[in-house]
């Protein structure tokens, strides 16, 4: 993979173990359920999961819409939608979503034919963050909903791992974002890109048992294909998070924003 494109590439290619941790990682559990409220899905919509990866968010929203409701499940991944579509097909849901592999930041879908556009962990990939909510606006109803959830790695914390050597394994894994400082952000982002009744929460919920470690984990697989550290370096990296989590002492905190707008009449 290019460095210049690894961003987006690495979503390409994706090793069976990243798969895994990615289902456990995104499974739908219900204190997750702030994390959509500002969304306000209600039945008989149709719905966008934007980058849906495994499809768990997506059999949510499909929940949510009910038999009257629609969601168009998007991914750039084909064995996503592939583990996706098993999961819909496990759950009586898919007659209630439909698949759509995508190349470019490009829906493809109509325009005005969707009531809300749904975004999580996602816009950091992006090639151009405000260029892709435009699109979002273009195939949102007037007064559809846009609701992002996204990271800001700047304010990401991992115990006991000190700040500097966090920051050093990030800087060495950065190649992986296109903007990993998105969450702060998505308030300008949606401004610039049109949108009405921007609204802005952050949520923050430390993970103390080791479901969110594959978060640092990857971000030492993606230092390491950098090439900027040692081996030694990134193995004692991964080593120490993973004797945290066995010893108790492990505590992650990532804070999610939040950004919900409105897409204006037109003018």
């Amino acid at each position: 993979m290019k460095a210049e494109t690894y961003y987006r590439d690495h979503w390409l290619d994706i090793d069976p173990d990243r798969i895994e941790a990615y289902e456990e990682m995104f499974r739908w559990r219900p204190e997750m359920a702030p994390l959509l409220a500002p969304a306000e899905i209600s039945e008989g919509q149709t719905v966008v999961d934007y980058g849906c990866g495994p499809g768990m968010l997506s059999l949510e929203l499909a929940q949510r819409v009910g038999p009257s409701g629609h969601v168009h499940a998007v991914d750039i991944n084909d064995l996503f939608l592939e583990r996706a579509e098993l999961h819909a097909d496990g759950e009586k849901l898919r007659e209630r979503i439909e698949f759509h592999r995508i190349e470019k930041d490009r829906l493809p879908l109509e325009d005005a034919s969707v009531d809300c556009v749904v975004c999580k962990n996602v816009l950091e990939y992006v090639d151009d963050p405000e260029e892709t909510l435009r699109d979002f606006r273009r195939v949102l109803r007037p007064g559809g909903r846009v609701h992002a959830i996204d990271s800001d790695w700047g304010m990401l914390v991992v115990e006991p791992i000190e700040p500097e050597r966090l920051r050093c394994i990030f800087d060495a894994a950065s190649m992986a974002y296109k903007t990993p400082l998105i969450g702060r952000k998505l308030f300008g982002c949606m401004r610039a890109a049109g949108f009405d009744e921007v609204k802005v929460k952050v949520l923050v919920g430390p993970d103390t048992k080791g479901r969110a470690a594959a978060i640092p984990l990857n971000m030492a697989k993606y230092a390491r294909e950098s090439g900027q550290l040692p081996e030694a370096e990134i193995d004692q990296f991964a080593q120490d998070i993973k004797d945290a989590v066995e010893a108790g002492t492990y505590l992650l905190v990532l804070p999610q924003f939040l950004v919900t707008a409105i897409a204006p009449e037109p003018r």
